[in-house]
C-alpha cells in the first residue's frame, strides 16, 4: 500500500500537469464547482511543480538550487505583502499567502515548462554529439 502511494506521488512529481488534471477532475466531481475545483487543484499541485522544478534544476545544473526556490518563495510573499499594504494600509495574512501561493504556481509552472524544454534540448545535443 505504501508503494502504491509512493508511486502516485512520484508520478505527480515527474508529471505535475497530469496531477493537476487528475486533481481538478476529482475535485470537480466531488464539489460540483468549477472555480473552487480549479483553485484547489492549483493550491495542491503547486507543491508538485516546486518539487519538479527542484529536480529538473538538479539534473540540468548538477547541484541543488533549493535555496533559490526558497528565496523566490520568500520574495513572492514579501512583495505581495508590500503591495497589499500599499493598497489598503493593512495586511490580511491569509490573502497575502493565498495570492503569493498562486503567483508561485504560475512561476513554477513557467519554470517547469522552460526547464523541461532546456533539458530536452540539452539531452538531444548530448546524444547527437556522442
Amino acid at each position: 500500500m505504501i508503494n502504491f502511494f509512493a508511486g502516485i506521488a512520484a508520478t505527480f512529481v515527474t508529471a505535475p500537469v497530469l496531477g493537476f488534471i487528475l486533481i481538478y477532475f476529482i475535485s470537480r466531481f466531488i464539489m460540483k464547482n468549477n472555480r473552487k475545483s480549479f483553485f484547489l487543484s492549483v493550491d495542491i499541485t503547486t507543491v508538485f511543480f516546486l518539487i519538479a522544478v527542484h529536480y529538473l534544476l538538479l539534473v540540468i545544473v548538477g547541484k541543488s538550487m533549493l535555496w533559490l526556490i526558497i528565496l523566490v518563495l520568500v520574495i513572492a510573499i514579501l512583495l505581495t505583502g508590500f503591495v497589499t499594504w500599499r493598497k489598503s494600509h493593512e495586511i490580511d495574512t491569509v490573502k497575502v499567502i493565498k495570492k503569493s501561493w498562486r503567483f508561485v504556481f504560475l512561476a513554477s509552472t513557467f519554470a517547469y515548462i522552460l526547464l523541461l524544454l532546456i533539458g530536452l534540448v540539452q539531452r538531444i545535443f548530448v546524444t547527437t554529439i556522442n
